[in-house]
């Protein structure tokens, strides 16, 4: 090692150079290497290890302890013992999961459901998505089936004002129909006008709740059907402006100028555009 160490450095060139020097400075290494041989180290470990503990330069090295020095199966044990001397913290227990509960009234509630969302955007639209509903209706009540799409565009206003539940969610009610007692349904309260001695009075009323749009002309046709103040407008169905008239006169509605209104919405500008473009189209009214 010490005459690689020479020759990776050898000096030559110095002022101090020369033959007798290179002699004696091999003597030298030979020496060192003998007494190297002698003790295994160079010394500079028991340096580091008494200056690293604060022991003075010429005092002994502490023993290591023979278990620490000899067999490594002594070396686990000590180091096993050692281990289980430490108390280590017991691991925080881990919280149990909380199982998912469905609310109750996922399973229990009925809730409005249509298959095809609508937001009526005209006239038009509001046409086409109830005509052939109101073709259904008018079949079993004997009316045209322009009245009932009249009837439902002014208590709605074309669909834009079907009472709502307070999510959002739409009541399908295009009749006005009130949840009153009987009503085995589902029902959602909405603000409304009433008339009380002809001036028209702002109030929360409950109104019934579909699941479609077809429910509430089916439920409209019932309502009729069931009630006898009802009876003497289902004999003026012939006639559209009478059967409103009657239906106005028997309580279906406060309004004075009921019939009057959904008459002369018929005879709007608009509703005959939505017409004509009903029985002008290729296609079908929307389901």
């Amino acid at each position: 090692m010490l005459k690689s160490m020479r020759d990776a450095n050898p000096g030559d060139g110095g002022l101090l150079d020369s033959d007798q020097t290179r002699f004696y400075r091999e003597m030298f290494d030979q020496q060192l290497a003998l007494n190297m041989a002698q003790q295994g180290k160079l010394g500079l470990s028991d340096a580091i290890v008494r200056q690293l503990s604060g022991h003075p330069a010429d005092s002994p090295i502490p023993p290591t302890s023979p278990a620490m020095m000899g067999d490594p199966l002594a070396t686990l044990s000590q180091v096993q013992r050692i281990r289980s001397s430490i108390r280590m913290p017991s691991p925080a227990p881990l919280p149990k999961p909380t199982p998912f509960v469905a609310p109750a009234h996922a399973a229990n509630q009925s809730y409005p459901i249509d298959d095809a969302p609508f937001e009526p955007s005209s006239p038009v639209a509001f046409v086409r998505r109830m005509w052939s509903h109101a073709q259904d209706a008018a079949r079993q009540l004997g009316v045209a089936p322009e009245v009932l799409i009249a009837q439902a565009a002014h208590e709605t206003g074309w669909g834009k004002s079907v009472p709502r539940f307070a999510d959002g969610r739409t009541s399908h009610n295009l009749f006005g129909i009130k949840a009153h007692r009987g009503w085995q349904g589902d029902r959602v309260v909405n603000s409304t006008f009433e008339f009380v001695n002809g001036v028209a009075v702002r109030q929360q009323d409950g109104f019934r709740a579909y699941r479609s749009y077809r429910e509430s002309f089916n439920d409209y046709v019932n309502f009729l059907q069931v009630n006898p103040r009802y009876q003497e407008a289902l004999t003026r169905v012939d006639d559209g402006a009478a059967y409103l008239k009657a239906l106005q006169q028997a309580g279906y509605a406060t309004d004075p100028k009921y019939a009057w209104k959904i008459l002369g919405l018929m005879n709007g500008p608009s509703f005959d555009k939505a017409l004509a473009t009903l029985k002008s189209a290729s296609a079908g009214p929307i389901e």
